[in-house]
């Protein structure tokens, strides 16, 4: 799901497309209530492993007006979870260990979830061994940084956010140096909580597709490999990977919370996301427009799992064999929809280390514990601006902070230094890898609407408090 900037954000969400009835259908906001309030809560019951209690208090209720009147039914025997409301349709979603949690559309047969995931186990989650790969702590060789400034600075971004017991900031994770300098969570979380990402998913789908990308299995200046795109005429067959990445492909996909909304249909009513946002017309020329759309990514996470050969367990064995366990990041987890594709949009569910761990293995370059996972031209492309965009606002799938400090050219974050690149999500989660500082930062919580984490004014105090790097040319060089 989408981040506050370029001004768009999921608590804007107030009427609602109308469907022919079914259980997947969104009539209204009690109807959108039911279906996010499934989703999350069944991942932070089953996946984060949160009680039942705090979970609807603190990331039901607060997520939006439309949920303060959610009810919960957990049936922990049958993996379920089931969110209802007055005037509204009841939405369940189905937890499977190997996967996570699915919200159901009443399209696909219980079984048919079953069979996808019955011969996948869950990731163990690596703990022995030492950072990055495990958690014991490396020698402390690091470069020199005022740990009373950096202790304040985080702290500073939970006592001013955590107000009434609420935890909005849920966890801060600082590396430099190569290692983990602060880390600091909320009552109730702790280093093994796996927490949502949102949009900062899509920096992740993003590099299953580099790999790919790597391997010569995909190119990036060829036409994407989408089979519904495939018919003679059709002018989508002109859209390169390239394109979807940079978010310039010239879909349709209305990514404001409005009537009819394309996200809402595709998050909350679709069996098959990918194929949702395949399935729309163009609107410009490709390589001509810039339109931030989370089905974009989807339909990126569909050729990846395609090119892994097809099926959920496919494209998860691929990811962990490639990324996730070369890389450390052990507790991933990103969410299926229906018909077994990774919602790289907007699913990912990891620790704050983890998170941590994907900022480092950019930061490196590419490179995880002296293995090169990513070629040195896929993070070039990730953190190279889009000429389509308006401003130098966005890479392959990555925010960036390239410009000026003030006037149309601007950065996002005026205080943070202009090589900085970021996955980021909706409730303001971010990853930041900041070259030039040799860090990368993790805030990931869950800020209320009509609230704000003021990522510019916290993570430039912490960024005070960490040496500079003392290369001449700011590029962090792979340890």
């Amino acid at each position: 799901m989408i981040r506050q900037i370029p001004g768009v954000s999921l608590m804007g969400l107030t009427l609602l497309l109308s469907t022919p009835a079914h259980a997947g259908t969104i009539t209204g906001p009690a109807d959108l209530g039911t279906a996010v309030s499934a989703q999350i809560a069944c991942a932070g019951i089953f996946v984060t492993g949160r009680a039942e209690a705090d979970v609807l208090r603190d990331d039901v209720h607060a997520l939006a007006p439309f949920t303060k009147a959610i009810t919960l039914s957990v049936d922990r025997k049958d993996r379920t979870v089931t969110a209802s409301a007055p005037g509204a349709t009841q939405r369940t979603a189905l937890y499977r260990p190997a996967a996570g949690c699915t919200l159901l559309t009443a399209t696909v047969r219980r079984d048919v979830l079953e069979r996808q995931t019955a011969r996948m186990k869950p990731m163990k989650m690596r703990s022995s061994g030492t950072w990055p790969l495990g958690d014991a702590p490396p020698k402390d060789t690091g470069p020199k940084i005022d740990k009373a400034a950096l202790e304040k600075a985080v702290n500073d971004a939970f006592v001013e956010q955590n107000k009434g017991g609420y935890p909005d900031t849920r966890a801060i994770v600082i590396v430099h140096g190569g290692r983990i300098v602060a880390e600091h969570y909320a009552p109730g979380f702790d280093r093994n909580s796996r927490l949502l990402g949102w949009s900062a998913s899509k920096s992740i789908a993003a590099t299953l597709v580099g790999l790919l990308v790597d391997d010569g299995v995909l190119e990036l200046d060829a036409p994407a490999p989408v089979p519904e795109w495939q018919a003679e005429g059709d002018p989508r067959r002109q859209i390169t990977l390239r394109q979807l990445l940079t978010m310039s492909s010239g879909l349709r996909f209305v990514e404001s919370y409005e009537p009819g909304n394309d996200s809402i249909r595709m998050l909350f009513s679709a069996s098959d996301m990918g194929a949702l946002a395949a399935s729309l017309p163009l609107d410009k020329a490709p390589g001509t427009a810039w339109s931030y759309s989370s089905g974009t990514t989807n339909i990126l996470s569909a050729i990846v799992t395609r090119a892994a050969g097809g099926s959920l367990e496919d494209v998860t064995r691929f990811a962990r064999k490639r990324l996730f366990e070369p890389a450390g990041m052990t507790s991933i987890v990103i969410e299926p929809d229906e018909a077994g594709v990774p919602v790289g949009s907007s699913y990912a569910y990891a620790t704050a280390r983890d998170w941590a761990r994907f900022g480092l293995l950019y930061l490196n370059n590419g490179m995880a514990a002296k293995k090169r996972l990513l070629s040195q031209n896929w993070v070039d492309f990730v953190r190279t601006p889009t000429a389509a965009a308006p401003r130098s606002l966005y890479g392959g799938q990555f925010w960036l902070n390239r410009g000026e400090d003030t006037g149309e050219k601007r950065r996002i974050f005026r205080d943070l230094p202009d090589d900085t690149f970021m996955a980021m999500g909706h409730n303001h989660q971010i990853v930041a890898v900041i070259p030039s500082r040799d860090a990368v930062i993790v805030r990931l919580g869950w800020t209320p609407e009509g609230q704000t984490f003021d990522f510019n004014k916290y993570l430039s105090r912490i960024v005070a408090a960490l040496e500079p790097a003392t290369n001449a040319d700011g590029a962090r060089h792979a340890r």
